[in-house]
């Protein structure tokens, strides 16, 4: 058995043993006791064990004594993840990543970040990274090679609908905070607002949402898949979604309650809140004040269910820290969240993605094609590039001058060698241009812009 578990056996014995034996102990009695398992294991075991193996098993047993899967020690490592995971705030240049045929592409560039300053773009696909081609590159490869020390330089190399456009910026590493929300104005004048997480940005990315959505005639809410994140975060969102009046009441400690209070004013127009079974924390927090208040409708699927909170203690930078559960959550009316969720006023589940064929039947690519040549994979060739519009010849078997024009044509239009040559490569790419991606009908997002216009009319 390992060192550590070892010890936080010996840990939860004596605890239990303590509560058995006589009344319960002082926490200075229990440290003593601890302190002397401690030394014992260091004097008595058959290997030497270090300090700090010896503290960490000691406080993995305590939180793993509390049988709370909110409650946990974090080693350094583990806290910097989760820090930069609730915060959104890291050291790099502000851009989100999709890995393409192509290239990396820039799925989001944050407002005010160092690339969006350098001129960079949702679409852009950057090539290289300093000197190193990235098309072959994981995403996490890839954002180790971008992220770096704040104040640092990184060159990236970059084209924007094609690869002639291609430049290259030099960019100055910055501590950037990722934005919490997205929003768009929908058809009909609906404001939409996408709460990805409550992280340091919200603030700020509400008071833009707000104001880019002035004029809406109703708005929704999108709360799926949000993991919740820092309660003061969510308490700037609570003004324009919760009027004046009660928010949550917040139990402590021995079972004192208190309730929380919203400044208000709310929405101020039709609100729809779209959940899920992702929706947790203080993402349910918001959700139930909006229900229970009645300044939205909820819709979707039943929520995580997790109305409990948590505190951070840093324990110091070689040990870690503890993330510690310290207050739970019932809605305004006094509804239970923790373990149970939230019921949405209209259960709308999500449609599988409608799956798309290819937009004409696939060439195989084990074998290349030269001029003249007769096969019948020729003639599916022949189809795809007139479905993609290079070929406008007849459809046989025979590879002609023809098959060779359009070929190149493809090449061209694609910012590929422009040989006319059907290697299995060649091939591929033409497959690659025939498939489409799956249909994916939001049925949750329909069903809120249902309630809203029905709520308009």
């Amino acid at each position: 058995m390992k060192p550590i578990k070892i010890l936080a056996a010996l840990v939860l014995v004596v605890l239990l043993t303590l509560s058995v034996a006589r009344p319960p102990a002082a926490a200075e009695d229990v440290f003593q006791v601890v302190l002397r398992v401690l030394r014992l294991v260091q004097s008595e075991f058959w290997r030497e064990v270090s300090p700090e193996v010896l503290i960490r098993g000691a406080i993995n047993g305590i939180m793993e004594a509390l049988d709370d899967p909110h409650s946990v020690y974090m080693e350094p490592r583990a806290q910097e993840q989760f820090m930069r995971q609730v915060t959104g705030a890291f050291a790099g240049i502000g851009v989100s990543l999709e890995i393409t045929p192509d290239g990396a592409r820039l799925s989001q560039v944050f407002r005010h970040s160092p690339a969006a300053r350098a001129g960079l773009r949702a679409g852009d696909v950057i090539l290289f990274v300093e000197t190193q081609d990235v098309r072959h590159l994981t995403l996490a490869q890839l954002s180790a090679l971008i992220r770096g020390e704040v104040g640092t330089m990184v060159s990236l190399s970059f084209y924007r609908s094609s690869v002639s456009t291609l430049r290259t910026v030099s960019i100055r590493r910055e501590t950037v905070v990722a934005p919490s929300a997205q929003w768009r104005m929908l058809e009909g004048n609906i404001g939409y607002i996408d709460i990805d997480f409550f992280g340091a940005a919200l603030g700020e990315d509400m008071r833009e949402a707000m104001t880019d959505l002035r004029g809406a005639r109703g708005l929704v809410l999108d709360l799926r898949g949000n993991p919740g994140g820092m309660i003061r975060s969510m308490m700037d969102t609570v003004p324009h979604f919760v009027p004046a009046g009660p928010l949550a009441i917040m139990v402590a400690r021995g079972g004192q309650r208190e309730t929380v209070m919203s400044p208000g004013p709310g929405p101020g127009v039709p609100l729809v809140v779209l959940v899920d079974e992702r929706t947790a924390s203080a993402a349910e927090i918001l959700a139930a004040a909006i229900m229970d208040r009645q300044s939205g409708v909820l819709v979707g699927t039943q929520t995580y269910g997790k109305g409990v909170a948590q505190g951070i203690y840093d324990l110091g930078q070689t040990i870690g820290a503890l993330r510690l559960t310290v207050v739970g959550y019932l809605t305004p009316t006094g509804r239970e969240i923790e373990g149970r969720g939230l019921e949405p006023n209209v259960t709308v589940a999500q449609r599988a993605p409608e799956v798309m064929p290819p937009l004409a039947e696939l060439v195989a690519t084990q074998n290349g094609f030269t001029l003249g040549q007769r096969h019948p994979e020729i003639v599916k060739l022949h189809r795809a590039l007139t479905v993609l519009g290079f070929y406008e010849g007849a459809v046989s078997d025979h590879f002609t001058a023809g098959t060779r024009q359009a070929i190149m044509r493809f090449q061209q239009h694609f910012n590929l060698y422009r040989d006319g040559l059907a290697t299995p490569e060649l091939l591929e790419q033409v497959n690659l241009r025939l498939v489409r991606p799956p249909v994916w009908r939001d049925a949750q997002l329909e069903a809120a812009l249902e309630n809203l216009r029905g709520r308009l009319r």
